[in-house]
């Protein structure tokens, strides 16, 4: 668990603008948290928070397409950057993969409003802020429980105090890119070796939290549909 104070004077000290055992003044700390938030923001945006999940939990009404979510919305919760492979939907104790899909994808289905026996096996969100709108398809003549599996929202940094909570591997990557972005502020360039070891660590942290899905292929006398394409074997 690190400060966010402590990310800062990390970033600091290696653009050379803070010495061991100096102290940070109030207004330098302010631009710190300034420029640590933006770049929380922008990894949130970048997929680096792929390392945790959500899974949120609601009731489409019967024969509904379409639901408000964001905050205090009809599905309550924090504004997702994105809907993740693995949401689905579940109808009579039998569960469907849900899809999430493009808007022009969505806007091809011709007829939306004919009502289906099974559950939404398609979504689209149209990503709106700061309140977004959900759209299913095909609508049910029952309510449908929808699991929507979504990257779980980082808190930004209140405070200079406020504690940050990552992975083994985040401290490294942080330090150095806000490092990167705080150095205009001093009217520092950053070293080409500062730049090489924020961008590698970015990399080892995105193939740390690559998942490989397993190919689908066409059922052929009951067989698995399932491979595993890391491998080519059937499961």
């Amino acid at each position: 668990m690190t400060t966010a104070l402590s990310y800062i004077e990390a970033a600091m000290g290696k653009i050379g603008v803070l010495a061991a055992g100096e102290v940070v003044s109030a207004e330098d700390a302010a631009v710190g948290l300034e420029r640590l938030n933006s770049l929380l923001d922008a990894m949130e945006n970048e997929g680096m928070y792929g390392y945790s999940t959500t899974d949120t939990v609601f009731t489409l009404p019967a024969s509904r397409t379409s639901r408000t979510i964001g905050p205090a919305m009809q599905i309550a919760m924090t504004r997702p950057v994105k809907i993740l492979p693995g949401s689905f939907s579940r109808l009579n104790s039998i569960d469907y993969p849900l899809e999430s899909i493009s808007e022009p994808e969505y806007n091809a289905i011709s007829l939306k409003s004919t009502v289906s026996a099974v559950a939404p096996s398609v979504c689209f969100y149209d990503g709106g802020t700061p309140t977004g709108v959900v759209y299913f398809w095909p609508p049910v003549a029952a309510s449908v429980e929808v699991h929507l599996i979504t990257p779980t929202a980082q808190t930004v940094a209140s405070a200079t105090t406020t504690n940050l909570v990552f992975p083994p591997g985040y401290q490294r990557y942080i330090e150095n890119q806000l490092a990167v972005e705080m150095a205009p502020d001093f009217g520092v360039t950053p070293s080409m070796m500062l730049l090489g070891m924020a961008a590698n660590q970015k990399r080892l942290i995105k193939r740390t939290n690559h998942r490989t899905a397993m190919l689908t292929l066409p059922c052929i006398d009951g067989e698995n549909p399932y491979s595993d394409i890391t491998t080519g074997y059937m499961t």
